[in-house]
């Protein structure tokens, strides 16, 4: 039996495996690159039903943000990486709970995009 959150925990867990390994790999680099996280169409299919490839690189030059992309610029000498999270669809507006008696708890999904007037909210 599956418990709630496993699959999420597993699919992070993998994510840092790579994320890791890129970081590694490349910590000779004197000059900024950014690790790009994103998801294409497969040629494969589930069931008949379209899947989606996961790809995680490293690209020397800073790519186009697209929504459903999720960018880290890593600094080696800073040590730092710099994190752009483009979310795939549209932000849930946790404000118009409360018309409804609803209130914000921290959520841990902050509403983030440099994509400007990619999402429509109201």
């Amino acid at each position: 039996m599956q418990t709630t959150g496993e699959t999420r925990d597993a699919i992070i867990e993998d994510d840092n495996k790579h994320i890791t390994k890129i970081i590694e790999t490349n910590k000779h680099r004197k000059s900024v690159y950014w690790i790009v996280v994103f998801a294409k169409p497969s040629k494969q299919s589930v069931d008949g039903k379209p899947t989606l490839m996961k790809h995680i690189k490293a690209y020397s030059d800073k790519p186009s943000p697209q929504v459903g992309m999720i960018t880290g610029e890593v600094n080696n000498a800073k040590g730092t990486v710099k994190w752009d999270i483009n979310m795939p669809q549209v932000p849930f507006d946790f404000d118009a709970l409360r018309q409804y008696g609803g209130d914000s708890h921290k959520e841990a999904v902050i509403e983030t995009t440099s994509i400007p007037n990619a999402y429509l909210t109201r």
